[in-house]
Parts: structure tokens; C-alpha cells; sequence
């Protein structure tokens, strides 16, 4: 593949991460009425049903699997991002690696999750409420106190920021703010513990600050700076094409 196609594939695969945000704000927050998530650790099996599961049951339907979708459009910007990652020599080290494999096992807990709730609104009727809040907690579990895969993510990739001088595609600040999102995720152990508050599944720290962020911290700085990079490439294969 020559280098101009090359570019183009990176530049493609970089743009699915803002479209994996945007997507999965229609599908999981907005049809799946999770701003903020019911909250299962306060509610019985039938209030599970009555108050969400059989109150939204289409939207959650279409938007869990739209999720499901979506949800792995993560994976190849992780991918793209971690190819940037690179050694003096070209090679991509550990490092790298640590910030691949947790976006690849990230993307996949963004779609997999989905699935089983898309599961609890298609039976929500049909099958007994404890079952379905039973499959719906569980989830949430994997979900929030799996969190290790992306703060390994968040590690890998600030590490790699600071501690690489003479990289320029990533500013040291961003590396910081990367790292320390990862830790804001460990309060997130406390969310099977507690029925509510700033912990709970739809508290004020393990949902809103949480997400948040993810978004403007590690996910926005660093999807300007991988797209800003491969426009950057842009100019000189142009002229080069030009030259020739």
C-alpha cells in the first residue's frame, strides 16, 4: 500500500472514533435512557420493569443493538492510535500495546454489554422480573468494575506521552489528564455496594464525572491530536504527488 492510501485508511479509521461518541450518545444515553441509568441497586424486579424495561421498551430495543453496532466503531481508533505510538527505531512497544489491547477489549465491553441489556427489553414481558433485573445488574457489573481494561488503555497511552520527549503528536499535558482518568475510575468498585449517592450507578461520581471525563480528558485531546496529525500529512504527500 503506498503511502497517500495509507494515510486515507488512517485518517478513516481515526474518524470512527468521534462517530462512536456521537452514535453512542443517540443509542446508549439518549434511546437508552441512561442520563442517568434506572437505579437497580434501589429497585425491585417489578419496578425494573414498570419504570424502565417495560416503560421504554422499544427505544431501549433499538437503541442497545444500535450499541452493538456502534459500540465497536472503538476498536479500530484505538488501533489507528496505537500505530502512533512508536519507538526511536519504528517499532511499536510495550507501551503501544498496553493502549491496543485495552481499546480492542474496551470496544468489545461497549458492544457485549449492550447486547444483554437489548435481551432484558426483547423479554421484559415475557419472562419473570427477577431474571430480567438479575441479567441487567450482572451486566452492569461487567460493565462499571471491569473498568481496569480502559484505565490500562489510559495508562499505556499517558505513559507513552510523558515519558517519550521527542515524540511531538501528543502534548505532555494530555498524558497527565489521561492518566488521571484512569484513576477517577476506581471509585467504580463501590457501585454494587450502594443503593445511591455520588457512587451509585447513576451517581454523581461514578456516572457524570466518570464519563465526562473520559470525553473531554483522554478522549477529545487525543482524537484532535491523532486527526490533526494525519491532515498534517496530507500537504506534503500532495506536493509530492504534484512533483511527480
Amino acid at each position: 500500500m503506498d503511502k497517500e492510501t495509507n494515510r486515507l485508511v488512517e485518517l478513516a479509521l481515526a474518524w470512527c472514533g468521534p462517530a462512536f461518541v456521537v452514535g453512542y450518545i443517540i443509542f446508549w444515553a439518549i434511546l437508552g435512557h441512561y442520563i442517568p441509568p434506572p437505579n437497580m441497586m434501589g429497585m425491585t424486579p417489578e419496578q425494573m420493569i414498570s419504570e424502565y424495561y417495560g416503560k421504554y421498551q422499544t427505544d431501549i430495543e433499538i437503541g442497545m443493538i444500535g450499541c452493538c453496532v456502534i459500540g465497536l466503531l472503538y476498536l479500530p481508533w484505538s488501533i489507528v492510535l496505537a500505530t502512533k505510538l512508536r519507538n526511536e527505531d519504528g517499532t511499536l512497544g510495550a507501551l503501544s500495546y498496553m493502549e491496543m489491547a485495552g481499546g480492542l477489549l474496551t470496544g468489545w465491553l461497549l458492544a457485549f454489554c449492550p447486547a444483554m441489556w437489548a435481551a432484558c427489553a426483547f423479554f421484559a414481558t415475557t419472562m419473570e422480573p427477577a431474571t430480567i433485573k438479575l441479567l441487567h445488574v450482572t451486566t452492569w457489573f461487567i460493565y462499571d468494575c471491569t473498568f481496569m481494561i480502559t484505565t490500562i488503555q489510559t495508562t499505556g497511552l499517558g505513559v507513552y506521552t510523558i515519558l517519550n520527549k521527542k515524540q511531538t503528536l501528543f502534548p505532555a499535558w494530555a498524558g497527565w489528564c489521561t492518566i488521571a482518568v484512569g484513576i477517577t475510575f476506581f471509585p467504580l468498585v463501590l457501585m454494587p455496594f450502594v443503593p445511591g449517592g455520588p457512587f451509585g450507578v447513576g451517581g454523581t461520581w461514578n456516572f457524570f464525572v466518570v464519563f465526562s471525563v473520559w470525553l473531554f480528558l483522554f478522549f477529545s485531546p487525543y482524537a484532535y491530536f491523532l486527526l490533526k496529525s494525519l491532515r498534517k500529512e496530507e500537504g506534503p504527500a500532495l506536493s509530492a504527488a504534484h512533483s511527480r
